[in-house]
C-alpha cells in the first residue's frame, strides 16, 4: 500500500512538473508571438517614419534647389555668355593665325623653289663649262694629230702655242659664263638676301653710340694752368711717369695726351680733370688722384665686361676675356666705340642666326661679340687684332668653333663654317650703317688713292673715276688694246686685287667702261 501511494505521488509529482513546464512554453511562445507582433508593427512604423522623412528631405532639398538656383541663375548664364564669347575669340584668332601661317609658308616655299632653281642654272652652267672644256681639249688633240700628218714641225713649240691660245680662249669663255652664271645666280639670291637683312635691321633698331673718346683736356685760365703743372712740371712728369701717357701742352692751353693703351688714357684724363680742382696740388696729390682714378676706372672696366656678357648671353666667359670687352668701351675705330661695336655684331649674328637657320643662335652671338676683343691688346703684340684676339680666347678656355670664327672674321684664315660667314656679314652691317663711322677727309682720300693706283696699274686703263664715297670704281679703257673679252677679264682681276689689298667696310662696285668711236669724213 504504501508502495501504491508511493507511485500515486510519484505520478502526480511528475504530472505537475510536466504541467508547469508546459504552460511555462506556451507562456514564452505567446510572449514571442507578440514581440514579434510588436516588432513587426515598430517596423511598419519606422518604415512609414522613414518614407516620410525621405519625402520632407526631398521637397526641402528640392526648395534648397530652387532658392540656389535662382540667386546663381544670372550669374551662371551671364558665364556661359563669356565662354561663348571666349571661346568665339579664339576660334577667331586661330583662323587667322592658321591663315598667317599658312601665307608665311607659302612664301618660304617660293623662296625654297626659287633658290633651287637658281642653284639648278648654276649646275647646268657648270656642267656646260665642264663639256666645252672637254671638246676644246679633243679639238686641241685632233688639231695637233693632223698637223704632225701634214707637216714636219717642232712638236713642243706647237704644243707650247696651242696651249696658251687654248687656255687663252677658254679663260675669256670662262669668264663670259661665269659672270652670266653669277649674274643669274644674284638676281634671285640678292632679292632673298636684302629680304634677310631689312628684317634683321628692323629687329634690331638700335642707334648708332655718339659717345666719342677724347683725349684732350682743356684748361679754364692760366692760374689753373700754373698750378696743374707745378714747379719745374713736377705734377705733370709725375703723372706721365705714372700713366705712360704723353702729355703735351698746346698753344690754345689745352693737354693733349699720346698713348697706344685707351684704358691708360682714360685714367689720365680723368685725373687730369679731377687735378684741375685741386687748390694747391704737387705730386703727393698727382699719385693720389691717379690711384683713385685707376681703381674707378677699373671697377668700370670689370662692370662694363660684365654687363655686356650678360647682355648676350654669355655669363661663363673667363673673367679675363670680360675684362677685355670691358677695355674696348675706351677703343674706337673710325669713331665707333668698340665695345658697343661688339654687342652690336652679337645681336645682329644672333638675329641671322635666327632667319637663316642651320647655326646655333646662342653660338652665333658669342662669336659675334668676342670678334673684335683682339682690339683691347696692347700695342707690343704683334699681330692683327683678329689673330691675336683668337689666341687671346683660345689661351682662355674658348670654344674651337669660336675661335675660327673670330680669326677668319677678316680672312686672316680662309672661313671655313657658317657662323665663320655671319660673323663677317654682321661685322659689316654694324660698320657700314649709316652714322656708325665717321670718316676724316684724309682717310677718304688715301682710299681714293689706293682705288685708283690699283685700277691704273692694270695695261690699258686709260681713267679711273671713283663715285659713292669710295663704293663705286669706274674704269675707262683704250678699246684699241682691251677688247669686249678682256674687259670682262680685266673687270674681275681688278675686283679681286681691290678685295685683296684694301680694308673697308661694305661692298665697291667695279665698272670697266669700253667705248668704241667710228669717224668719218664726207667731201
Amino acid at each position: 500500500m504504501f508502495i501504491a501511494i508511493s507511485i500515486t505521488a510519484g505520478a502526480g509529482l511528475l504530472v505537475g512538473v510536466l504541467s508547469v513546464i508546459l504552460i511555462s512554453r506556451l507562456q514564452r511562445e505567446s510572449l514571442l508571438r507578440e514581440a514579434q507582433a510588436e516588432a513587426v508593427t515598430l517596423l511598419e512604423e519606422a518604415k512609414d517614419r522613414a518614407e516620410s522623412l525621405k519625402e520632407e528631405a526631398t521637397l526641402a532639398a528640392e526648395e534648397a534647389s530652387e532658392v540656389v538656383w535662382s540667386r546663381y541663375e544670372k550669374e551662371l548664364s551671364d558665364l556661359e555668355t563669356r565662354v561663348k564669347d571666349l571661346d568665339e575669340q579664339v576660334r577667331t584668332k586661330r583662323s587667322r593665325l592658321d591663315r598667317e601661317y599658312n601665307g608665311d609658308r607659302r612664301e618660304v616655299d617660293q623662296n625654297q623653289e626659287t633658290l633651287a632653281a637658281a642653284e639648278k642654272i648654276v649646275r647646268d652652267r657648270e656642267l656646260s663649262l665642264r663639256e666645252a672644256k672637254e671638246k676644246i681639249l679633243q679639238l686641241r688633240s685632233q688639231l695637233r694629230d693632223r698637223l704632225k700628218d701634214v707637216a714636219d714641225l717642232n712638236i713642243d713649240a706647237l704644243k707650247a702655242d696651242l696651249v696658251e691660245k687654248a687656255l687663252a680662249d677658254a679663260n675669256i669663255e670662262a669668264s663670259r659664263k661665269a659672270a652670266h652664271v653669277e649674274e643669274e645666280a644674284k638676281a634671285n639670291a640678292e632679292i632673298i638676301a636684302k629680304g634677310i637683312l631689312h628684317t634683321v635691321l628692323n629687329r634690331f633698331p638700335r642707334p648708332a653710340p655718339t659717345e666719342r673718346g677724347i683725349g684732350i683736356v682743356e684748361i679754364p685760365n692760366p692760374d689753373v694752368k700754373v698750378r696743374m703743372v707745378g714747379p719745374g712740371e713736377a705734377n705733370i712728369r709725375e703723372l706721365e711717369r705714372l700713366s705712360g701717357v704723353g702729355l703735351t701742352i698746346t698753344e690754345k692751353d689745352t693737354f693733349q695726351l699720346a698713348s697706344y693703351d685707351p684704358v691708360a688714357r682714360e685714367v689720365t684724363t680723368r685725373t687730369l680733370e679731377k687735378l684741375l680742382h685741386e687748390k694747391a696740388p704737387n705730386v703727393e696729390t698727382v699719385r693720389r688722384l691717379f690711384e683713385k682714378t685707376s681703381g674707378e676706372v677699373s671697377r668700370r672696366v670689370d662692370n662694363d665686361g660684365n654687363k655686356i656678357a650678360a647682355e648676350l648671353g654669355a655669363r661663363d666667359l673667363n673673367p679675363e676675356i670680360k675684362k677685355r670687352l670691358g677695355q674696348l668701351r675706351y677703343r674706337y675705330s673710325f669713331a665707333q666705340n668698340q665695345h658697343f661695336h661688339v654687342a652690336e655684331v652679337g645681336w645682329l649674328c644672333g638675329i641671322l642666326a635666327a632667319e637663316l637657320g642651320g647655326t646655333d643662335r646662342i653660338m652665333a652671338k658669342r662669336a659675334g661679340l668676342l670678334h673684335d676683343v683682339g682690339k683691347s691688346m696692347d700695342h707690343a703684340i704683334e699681330g692683327g687684332h683678329a689673330v691675336i684676339g683668337a689666341e687671346f680666347i683660345a689661351n682662355h678656355g674658348e670654344r674651337p668653333e669660336v675661335i675660327h670664327a673670330v680669326k677668319s672674321h677678316h680672312y686672316e684664315e680662309q672661313p671655313s663654317t657658317d657662323l665663320c660667314y655671319l660673323v663677317i656679314a654682321a661685322d659689316a652691317i654694324s660698320g657700314a650703317r649709316p652714322g656708325a663711322r665717321r670718316s676724316t677727309v684724309s682717310v677718304y682720300n688715301a682710299k681714293i688713292e689706293v682705288l685708283s693706283a690699283i685700277a691704273e696699274g692694270f695695261p690699258g686703263v686709260t681713267k679711273t673715276l671713283i663715285f659713292n664715297a669710295g663704293r663705286e670704281v669706274r674704269i675707262l679703257v683704250d678699246s684699241r688694246r682691251v677688247d669686249d673679252r678682256k674687259a670682262l677679264v680685266l673687270c674681275r682681276q681688278i675686283a679681286d686685287k681691290i678685295e685683296e689689298e684694301c680694308q673697308y667696310p661694305g661692298q665697291i662696285k667695279v665698272v670697266v667702261v669700253r667705248e668704241t668711236a667710228a669717224a668719218a669724213t664726207a667731201r
